[in-house]
Formats: C-alpha cells, sequence, structure tokens
C-alpha cells in the first residue's frame, strides 16, 4: 500500500542541498502513463499538475488557455514550442528541460492533481467510450486500439458485444477492465494511483473532483498568476459534468466487482464502499 494522506496535504516543498539521482526521474518520464499532454510544469511558480483522464482534463486545460490568452495576452499556450504537435496549441507544453527539472528536483516543487469517485470514472470511461459506439461511432484511438481487442474478449467469453456493430454493455466492459492488470490499463480506465504515477510522485494537494473542482483549480491558478475578474469570469463558464439522466448501470454485484478492481483508489481516496448507488 502506497504511504499516502488523502485530501489533507498541503506541505511546503523542502529543498535539497545535494543533487539527486536522475534515476526516479527518467522512471517517471518512460511510465507508459506519463505524457507532456498530461503534465503542466510552471518552473517560475514551481507548480506541477498531473492530469487524470475522466477527471476534468478538458476543463483544467481551457480555463488554462483562456486565462493565459486573456490575462497575458498569449494566444499560442505553448509559445511557439513543439510546432509539429497540435496539442501543443491546445495546452501549454513547456521545454522539456523544465519537465525533466522539475522531476529531477521534485522536492522543490508544489504537485497537484485531482481525482474522482471510482466508481463514478469507471462508468463515465465506459459511457464516453463505448457505450453508444455503436450507434454514434468509436474515436479512432478506441477503434484502433481497444475495441477489436473488447470484441474478441467478449466472443471468447460469450458477453454481449462481442459481435460487430452489437452494442457493448456495462457488464462486459466491466469483465475487460478486470481481465487486465492494474498499470497495464488505458489510462481512461486504469487505477487513478497508476495514473498519476503515485508510487513515484509525492503530491503536496489531491483535490476530490466532487466538490473541491473548482477550488482546486483557483488555487493552482492563484499560485501561477493568473487572478482576478477576468479569470473568475472564465472559471464561472466552466462546466464538468456527467449527464443526469443515465440509467443506473451498477448493481451490488457489479459493484463488488468494481471495489475489487479498483480497491487502492478506495483506500488512499477515502471514497465510500457503497458510494456507487445512484451510478
Amino acid at each position: 500500500m502506497l504511504a499516502f494522506r488523502p485530501m489533507d496535504t498541503n506541505f511546503p516543498p523542502t529543498p535539497t542541498t545535494t543533487a539527486p539521482s536522475w534515476r526516479p526521474a527518467w522512471r517517471v518520464f518512460r511510465n507508459r502513463h506519463f505524457s507532456l499532454f498530461k503534465t503542466y510544469v510552471n518552473r517560475e511558480r514551481r507548480t506541477v499538475v498531473v492530469l487524470n483522464p475522466k477527471v476534468g482534463t478538458k476543463s483544467f486545460r481551457q480555463p488554462l488557455t483562456n486565462g493565459m490568452r486573456e490575462l497575458r495576452g498569449n494566444g499560442d499556450p505553448s509559445e511557439g514550442r513543439y510546432r509539429w504537435l497540435k496539442k501543443a496549441r491546445k495546452f501549454q507544453f513547456a521545454p522539456l528541460r523544465d519537465y525533466l527539472q522539475a522531476l529531477r528536483h521534485a522536492d522543490q516543487y508544489q504537485y497537484f492533481c485531482f481525482v474522482r469517485n471510482p466508481y463514478a470514472r469507471l462508468r463515465s470511461a465506459w459511457q464516453n467510450k463505448f457505450a453508444y459506439g455503436h450507434d454514434r461511432g468509436y474515436s479512432r484511438s478506441i477503434r484502433r486500439m481497444e475495441l477489436g481487442r473488447l470484441r474478441r474478449f467478449a466472443r471468447a467469453r460469450g458477453l454481449p458485444g462481442g459481435d460487430d456493430g452489437s452494442p457493448i454493455s456495462f457488464a462486459t466492459f466491466l469483465a475487460y477492465v478486470e481481465s487486465q492488470p492494474a498499470g497495464r490499463r488505458d489510462h481512461h480506465w486504469d487505477d487513478q494511483c497508476e495514473v498519476l504515477i503515485m508510487a513515484e510522485l509525492k503530491y503536496q494537494r489531491v483535490f476530490r473532483m466532487e466538490g473541491g473542482f473548482t477550488d482546486g483549480l483557483r488555487e493552482i491558478f492563484a499560485r501561477i498568476g493568473l487572478v482576478g475578474p477576468a479569470m473568475e469570469a472564465i472559471l464561472a463558464t466552466q462546466k464538468n459534468s456527467s449527464p443526469g439522466d443515465e440509467a443506473q448501470v451498477f448493481t451490488p454485484e457489479l459493484a463488488a466487482r468494481a471495489y475489487k478492481v479498483y480497491a487502492r483508489d478506495f483506500a488512499l481516496f477515502g471514497y465510500e464502499r457503497e458510494s456507487w448507488r445512484g451510478l
């Protein structure tokens, strides 16, 4: 079990006097879940935010980009860096040396992240990636990486969703997730502690999406100097909620299985075992 105190950590970084090893930084950089598109680094303000898919990633990137444009007149969030990357026009990519510096000297930075009820995150992954794909079409990344494997998995076990064009049920999706080892799943449904690389990264602040998302944004943006009426107006336009009129997908049996899959996340982030009700 990882040593981690959820939700109430807010300790200032403690600089060291000896040069740290490159090995921890290299392990993070090589981790399958590490991505420049999911990591915001502000070297001047000693701030790092690691984004967690299905936990408000767009709702962080958009106000950050809008705030940089409105408050600092910066129309290109990456300031011309990485011209060949379309994503660098949608999110602030730092110079490569800044990522390496932040990972190597992590004790000099404040690390932030957002987490979500594991039941809700799993349901959101299914809804967004699979639930309606047979009717509305699947995303290119899902077609390329997961759809064929999931259908073969379903056919081999006689589960709904094995036939091309057929709907993929939540129960089938959960069985597929169960079949994959933690740390090797797609980042939309892998354990959050794996996606956030918590075995290597030590976070000073962990915000829950439920009730703490906007406060977390304000704290982070204040730390990097994005404050004032214009920034408040930007934040006021942000919405980060899942459809509320969807039918419940969890049963006691499915919830028990999901709890077992994400037991570490429930323990680390303090979510209740019975919090699946209504989802």
